[in-house]
């Protein structure tokens, strides 16, 4: 059998509470530029924030 739809392919669904949604924020060119430098923006971000709240999700994963 090749191609085409087959039941339980595929990457599974998060849970609705660990969707990423997109948010627009302003920053200064240097912190722009170091983040670029050190990585992708979106996760280093991420990553401090998570380490900032401490109470996270059971299920949440940083490198997911």
């Amino acid at each position: 059998m090749r191609g085409g739809k087959r039941t339980g392919a595929g990457r599974k669904k998060k849970p609705v509470h660990l969707k990423r949604n997109p948010v627009t924020i302003r920053l200064p060119q240097w912190m722009v530029l170091r983040l670029k430098r050190d990585g992708e923006i979106g996760y280093l971000i991420e990553e401090q924030l998570a380490k900032k709240l401490g109470d996270l999700p059971e299920d949440y994963d940083i490198n997911s």
